[in-house]
């Protein structure tokens, strides 16, 4: 059975190389690109993706790729068959992560670039070395304009929490229990404001799920799609008997 494509969209400081361990337990299955959008607003960034996205696809974003995801659906072009938003919520930056987006600027912009990265990866990757070490790497290698332009971003983006009942797309979302810049209520708060919602939790994971949890992280994900294409599959075949 073949799947719409899968866009898979990154987090804040984050490459492919976030999605790669997801997409290696994929397998041949599931044809995955990884498209990281440009620009200081998380509507320019939508803008880029759907540049560069193919007619039809399903749609997967973690954390900033999230908020993302859900500015590219709210948009109703169509394009997005299924939506699937790995630790991220819709609601605005609280004013203590603006605050803290207004600082990294401020550093980057002074010449702390490292100082940054060696604030913000300890968080993302709850200090597990080898994760923390290519969230650092990622970080350093989309560069200084990259950074700030992500942080203007997230900490300008809108509630959208009164508009997701307007996403009529089956929509996955996952949590993760050991997640303290997404928590597990804001994932329960998400799924169960969408009309097609779907909560997965996983245990024992942080922010960085596909990194610290790819079996489970693909798993949820093939389930999720494997169950759609059924879904379609018993549709097309009531029609074809009526």
């Amino acid at each position: 059975m073949t799947h719409p494509p899968l866009v898979m969209l990154p987090a804040l400081g984050a490459d492919s190389r976030l999605w790669q361990p997801v997409i290696d337990e994929l397998g041949a299955e599931f044809r995955c690109t990884v498209i990281r959008g440009e620009g200081q607003t998380i509507e320019a960034m939508a803008d880029h993706v759907l540049s560069e996205a193919p007619q039809e696809f399903i749609l997967v974003g973690i954390s900033m790729g999230g908020y993302l995801a859900l500015e590219i659906a709210l948009r109703n072009t169509g394009k997005v068959k299924a939506l699937a938003l790995f630790n991220t919520s819709a609601i605005a930056a609280p004013e203590d992560r603006r605050q803290n987006s207004v600082d990294l600027i401020s550093l980057v912009e002074s010449g702390g670039f490292q100082t940054a990265i060696d604030r913000t990866t300890p968080v993302v990757s709850r200090g597990i070395p080898e994760i923390q070490r290519l969230a650092a790497a990622m970080t350093k290698e989309l560069g200084p304009r990259v950074f700030t332009d992500q942080q203007r971003a997230v900490l300008g983006r809108s509630d959208r929490s009164a508009e997701l009942n307007t996403i009529t797309c089956p929509t996955l979302v996952v949590g993760s229990t050991e997640d303290t810049i997404t928590p597990p209520k804001l994932s329960h708060d998400l799924a169960h404001r969408l009309p097609d919602g779907r909560l997965v939790l996983i245990t024992g994971s942080g922010h960085f799920t596909p990194l610290e949890k790819p079996v489970e992280a693909a798993a949820a994900l093939a389930d999720f799609i494997r169950a759609l294409a059924e879904d379609a599959a018993q549709n097309d075949q009531k029609i074809a008997i009526t």
